[in-house]
């Protein structure tokens, strides 16, 4: 039985890491579900029994944002707020409608300042897609957003005009309240893990990619190199064939039989000497 290639034990590993990865994620997403129910039982016991003052009671750190970047980047001065902002504590909804001030090359969301979890997400513009930055895809349409400053960055348009309206609406779940409960800890740690799990993972696979690029690249350089071997020999083989034909040639001649008698005198005459 032949060796296995180099080419394809890369390609077998590469498999076997994209299946773990794909694991990977599906843990990563019950996990998170598992969150977001835990979020919203709480989020009504927490509406029925007011708790102390945590961040999520600051309204600027669950209002949306727009950035629009006009040319010089985001910055905080470059920010539109929304003056029909509603949030509905009770089901997490919010509502809300920009208007662009001056034309704009890329525009960007923010939800809010604090760890959460966006679900039904719907823009007003169906020609924009809402990437999400930085947040793990769940079981749905749910975002998880493990970091502060979570963020969509919007794409679509190579310009979004001045006076232009975006409307958006999402169910908006703050994760501070959760921050004390031991279950939800050991969710979110786990999360956390597979989070990293899967970046690793990712990393790892990016270089065997590379890896499996280059040595694609060197085996195409030796075909070339053998090729060109290949070309150069059957060149030489060609020119020793016609200088075979032409010795031939020589040797079959009549000036090469009439000269006869004259070529060995000639070599006794060398040999006296």
């Amino acid at each position: 039985m032949m060796n296995e290639t180099p080419e394809a034990a890369l390609r077998s590993r590469i498999a076997d890491l994209e299946q773990q990865l794909k694991l990977a994620d599906e843990g990563t997403s019950r996990l998170a579900q598992r969150c977001l129910e835990l979020e919203k039982q709480l989020q009504t016991f927490y509406t029925a029994h007011p708790q102390k003052e945590r961040q999520t009671d600051s309204p600027a750190l669950v209002q949306p944002l727009l950035y629009y970047d006009a040319g010089f980047g985001f910055s905080q001065k470059d920010t539109v707020k929304a003056p029909d902002y509603e949030y509905d504590e009770l089901n997490g909804m919010v509502t809300a409608t920009f208007e662009l001030p001056e034309t704009a090359f890329n525009l960007r969301l923010d939800p809010g300042e604090l760890p959460c979890c966006i679900t039904d997400f719907v823009f007003s513009d169906d020609r924009i897609l809402c990437r999400p930055v930085s947040g793990v895809p769940l079981h749905g349409d749910g975002i998880l957003f493990l970091n502060d400053d979570p963020n969509f960055m919007l794409e679509g348009l190579n310009r979004f005009p001045a006076g232009m309206e975006l409307g958006v609406s999402y169910c908006y779940f703050p994760l501070e309240p959760l921050a004390d409960d031991p279950l939800f800890a050991a969710v979110l740690e786990g999360v956390q893990y597979f989070q990293k799990t899967r970046v690793c993972e990712q990393m790892h696979l990016d270089q065997l990619e590379k890896t499996a690029a280059d040595q694609k690249q060197t085996i195409e350089a030796l075909q070339k190199n053998l090729s060109e071997l290949h070309q150069a020999n059957a060149e030489l083989s060609a020119r020793s064939k016609a200088y075979e034909s032409s010795l031939e040639n020589i040797l079959s001649s009549s000036s090469w039989k009439l000269t006869q008698p004259l070529r060995r005198l000639l070599g006794l005459f060398h040999r006296s000497h």
